[in-house]
This record gives C-alpha cells, structure tokens and sequence, in this order.
C-alpha cells in the first residue's frame, strides 16, 4: 500500500505569521479611522487613539462598537500585544457580537500565544462559521499544526490557504517548503 510522506525542507523557528481580519467602519469618524489602521496593518501604538477615542464616545451605535473592539484587537495583534487582543476580542463578545472573524483573530493571538490547540479550535470555528476569507483561518490552522508537529495536517491546511487563495504568495510561499513524496 502506497503512503504518503509529507516533510518540511525548511524548518523555522516560526513558519509564518498569523493572519487577522479587520471589519469594516464606514465614514470620517474615529471608529473608521481605527478600521483604516487595522486594515493597513498600521502597527503603532498611535493607531489605537482612534479606537479608544472611538470606543469613549457614548454615541458611537452598538454595531460600530462591536468592530471597533475587533479592530482594535487587531492593531494589537500586529503590534504582538496578544493578551490585549484577546481581551478586546472578548468585550466585542460581550457586546453581543458574533462574527467567525472574530474566532479567526482568536487563532492568530493564541498561536502569538503558543496555545496552539486553542488556536486549531479557534481557527475551526471560524472555518465554520461561515468567514469569508477562509484562506486565514486555514492559514493560522496551518501554523499551529506544525507547531504541534503534525506536519501533514500543516501541510493540508497550507494547501487549503493556497487554494482558497492562489494569488496570496504567503501560502504558497508556505507550501514550498514542503517536500511531499510517495512511499511504501
């Protein structure tokens, strides 16, 4: 019976890194501005004055609210504050907000985390859940995996990313690393 062996040519110390989502706050106000931050992955402490000069406001509606503590987790993300981002994950939780990318940007500060099996199951509730942009959350799926050693289900997950995406050139970039052979 033929086997399959998947190894990785490469092994770093961190194979990539995880992927957030930032959602999305229309208009010329702070919590827009935040969302811009976010998206462009503006990794400044400075971009998250206009979260928190958002989030102060008592008029800011609920729905833009809700984002703005998932856009604010975002920024923390890129700036390595993991702890921060899970928190603000969790007051848009407790908001009443349900969205899989929020799951999604809870794998990608568990894997900062090292609790990578947190971080599959966050990641799975996001697939799940419906996101958009599976290509993250098979990509965080995927880091998290090899942390654990379990190389074949990285690779699978990397393969997924490139799939759902084949123009993101971090998947692929990913998948090259692997050598995958036939064998007995």
């Amino acid at each position: 019976m033929a086997r399959l062996t998947i190894g990785v040519l490469i092994a770093g110390l961190w194979a990539g890194v995880a992927s957030a989502q930032s959602l999305v706050v229309i208009g010329e106000t702070p919590a827009a501005r935040c969302y811009e931050h976010a998206r462009w992955a503006r990794a400044h402490y400075s971009s998250l004055n206009s979260c928190d000069d958002a989030l102060a406001s008592d008029d800011l509606p609920l729905r833009d609210r809700q984002r703005t503590w998932v856009n604010r987790a975002v920024i923390n993300l890129h700036l390595g504050e993991a702890e921060e981002a899970l928190r603000d994950l969790d007051r848009a939780v407790e908001l009443g907000f349900e969205s899989p990318e929020i799951a999604m940007n809870q794998s990608a500060a568990l894997i900062r985390l090292s609790r990578y099996e947190e971080a599959i199951e966050a990641a799975t509730l996001a697939l799940e859940g419906g996101l958009r942009d599976v290509e993250k959350a098979y990509f965080n799926r995927a880091i998290a995996h090899e942390r654990l050693g379990r190389i074949a289900e990285a690779y699978d997950d990397f393969r997924a990313a490139s799939d759902a995406a084949p123009t993101w050139v971090a998947a692929q970039e990913q998948l090259d690393r692997f050598s995958v052979a036939n064998g007995t």
